[in-house]
């Protein structure tokens, strides 16, 4: 690399020898030996100075070569030599324009995802209302509009948790939970669609008590539940939980479309929804993978296993003597 970018030193040097040896050919006054000495002299001068001009610059091209981001520039030496120093400030100025368009950039997200939060609590009221008209309303066409209501309701609650998933680790609370409570709160949230559809559900904890935060768990157990229920129909929902070497293990299968082997591996992922059923236009893709993130922050493991047209079993691990269990519960 040094060579490529000194090939011009390298050739003015030969040119320089060059002379300095036609001269001593042509003028036979001066003698062969003294032409050599110069000669010598000259290189010896030159090696110095590449091995100098190599040192010196080496620092610098090094941080320069190992470069990643223009974060790195912060911590990279200034430069020896005046075209170093202009590549070094030309860096730094891209580096704090681009930290400015970030910054802009941030403040625009913050302020969007302010907007989109108010947008959400003003819809919380008059879906609130909307709530207490409709059960007011009897029969086979209050059903269906409770039915509606629970689905927007899910959907206005997944964008509020989706907007809230930066700050997570902000905003839990560990404490003894019962999973039994929240399981009942996911069930009774979906009951119009489940008599809607005849499905029935299995409950049997051994052991219910497990120390999470009660709303982002009551968020994860939502997700799936919804899932179950959706892709179901005239079958019952299974949930079990028992304690295997101090983990508590809670499985929740539904006997529904089950996920195809090719997709069990993505359904976690940011916007998936299927490869090969396209009749899911209302799925959003985002359910399992908040589900998923949620789980990560709170220490549970989260797997599924499935066969297509037979069933669908979500498994939530969670740890009975894990770091959480060392925090003082209030």
């Amino acid at each position: 690399m040094y060579v490529k970018e000194n090939i011009p030193v390298f050739l003015l040097f030969a040119a320089f020898n060059a002379v300095i040896l036609l001269i001593g050919l042509i003028d036979s006054s001066i003698p062969n030996i003294s032409v050599i000495y110069i000669s010598l002299f000259n290189l010896l001068i030159f090696v110095v100075y590449i091995i100098w001009d190599v040192i010196r610059k080496r620092k610098f091209n090094s941080s320069f070569q190992s470069l990643e981001s223009l974060d790195d520039v912060v911590g990279m030496p200034a430069g020896e030599t005046p075209n170093q120093r202009i590549i070094y400030e030309k860096l730094d100025e891209l580096r704090v324009k681009h930290q400015e368009e970030l910054d802009k950039e941030s403040q625009r997200t913050r302020e969007n995802l302010d907007e989109l939060t108010r947008f959400i609590h003003d819809m919380k009221m008059p879906v609130t209302t909307m709530k207490l008209m409709i059960d007011d309303l009897h029969g086979e066409e209050g059903r269906k509009i409770s039915v509606e209501w629970t689905r927007l309701n899910s959907m206005l609650n997944e964008v509020l948790y989706l907007q809230r998933m930066p700050n997570i680790k902000n905003d839990l609370y560990i404490e003894e939970i019962n999973l039994a409570e929240l399981l009942n709160t996911s069930v009774k949230k979906l009951r119009e669609i489940c008599m809607q559809k005849n499905i029935g559900f299995d409950i049997n904890l051994s052991e219910p008590v497990v120390y999470t935060d009660r709303k982002w768990m009551q968020f994860v157990l939502d997700q799936i539940i919804t899932n179950s229920v959706k892709y179901s129909g005239n079958n019952d929902i299974l949930i079990n939980g028992e304690v295997v070497n101090g983990q508590m293990t809670l499985t929740i299968t539904d006997y529904g479309r089950g996920i195809k082997q090719k997709d069990i591996g993505r359904i976690f992922d940011s916007g998936f929804t299927s490869t090969s059923d396209h009749d899911d236009e209302q799925s959003t893709g985002m359910g399992l993978y908040l589900t998923k993130e949620v789980c990560g922050v709170l220490g549970v493991n989260i797997g599924v296993t499935s066969r297509y047209g037979e069933y669908t079993t979500i498994m939530l691990t969670f740890s009975r003597a894990n770091k959480f269990t060392k925090i003082t519960v209030k």
